[in-house]
């Protein structure tokens, strides 16, 4: 719950987005089993901010070194960082009463999961100012049960209506977190992939689109791709912790005319979430979007598409 950072422990419109490493998932378990544990563990996480305990909300989180926090040009790095940043926040606001409401999970596999909800904080030091926003927790399973392996926290500012609050991450990122890098476009490889001029290959990150053997959904995808680049033959690159793959491929979010491109492809259907940290920067957007896409029905979703998902036919997993 670093996420308490997010708004006011000082004042009003602080905020903080932790992050962590995903391990090696272990082998998977029936998505409705997955989704009422974690159901289970976002109702034992709430329980345990409400008692202001700060070792106590610690051990919920994945013990390891490499557990990071990232947010507004903050990063703590480290489990034991994360637990002394609680122990200040508590000893700062005394209590904090949240609430919640809207909960959606999304089951990755039986070894991993993202649930997402709106949250309200009512702070000890600031009874009177109520905090609001949409927060997203990445689990992962351990040998001792569930850990918070990332959280992110989108605050609202001070008097925003309630009714946007449904809105804040169905409408994905508004601008670059980044400096962007111009992309003179020379091809569209794949749903996922693009060539620039002097750059070389480009690998759409935090998304997965249909293999090249899985026709007619890979080609479907390819030219949603170009459907959002339209005219354009310049995009910005924004990179983020990992700037390469282990093909030599640069890794980056691709905006064109205002629009995050690798959002799009997500939210429109034509591709799932992916992610690898330590680049999560998106992760709570994606996520949403794959959700609202898959219960519309909208893209591969509705034809059957994603039956058998990218990174499962590269393990042969399926035909």
């Amino acid at each position: 719950m670093p996420a308490f950072l997010s708004t006011s422990i000082c004042f009003r419109h602080r905020r903080l987005l932790l992050s962590a490493t995903l391990l090696a998932l272990p082998p998977a378990v029936h998505s409705q089993e997955v989704d009422g544990e974690i159901r289970a563990e976002v109702t034992r996480y709430v329980q345990t901010v409400n008692r202001a305990d700060a070792d106590a909300l610690a051990a919920l989180y994945l013990r390891d070194p490499t557990t990071g926090s990232l947010g507004d040009g903050q990063v703590y790095q480290g489990w034991e960082t994360i637990a002394e940043l609680l122990t200040e926040v508590y000893d700062a606001v005394g209590t904090i009463q949240m609430t919640i409401d809207s909960v959606t999970v999304l089951p990755l596999g039986g070894g991993a999961a993202v649930a997402f909800f709106r949250y309200v904080w009512v702070f000890g030091s600031q009874p009177d100012l109520p905090v609001r926003g949409a927060m997203t927790l990445v689990y992962v399973r351990t040998p001792s049960g569930w850990r918070v392996a990332h959280d992110h926290t989108s605050s609202l500012p001070p008097n925003t209506p309630t009714t946007a609050d449904a809105g804040v991450l169905a409408q994905g990122p508004a601008q670059p977190v980044r400096e962007t890098t111009p992309c003179e476009l020379t091809r569209i490889v794949d749903g996922d992939t693009i060539e620039c001029r002097r750059i070389g290959r480009v690998r759409l990150i935090g998304m997965d689109t249909p293999e090249a053997s899985q026709e007619p959904y890979a080609e479907m995808a390819t030219e949603a791709l170009w459907s959002l680049f339209e005219n354009a033959t310049i995009v910005g690159l924004e990179p983020h912790v990992e700037l390469r793959d282990r093909y030599g491929r640069m890794l980056a979010y691709v905006w064109a005319d205002g629009l995050l491109v690798n959002w799009a492809l997500v939210r429109q259907g034509w591709a799932v979430v992916l992610t690898y940290p330590p680049n999560v920067q998106y992760v709570d957007w994606f996520t949403t979007a794959q959700h609202l896409a898959r219960e519309e029905g909208v893209g591969l979703w509705g034809i059957g598409g994603f039956d058998c998902l990218p990174r499962d036919r590269r393990r042969g997993r399926c035909e």
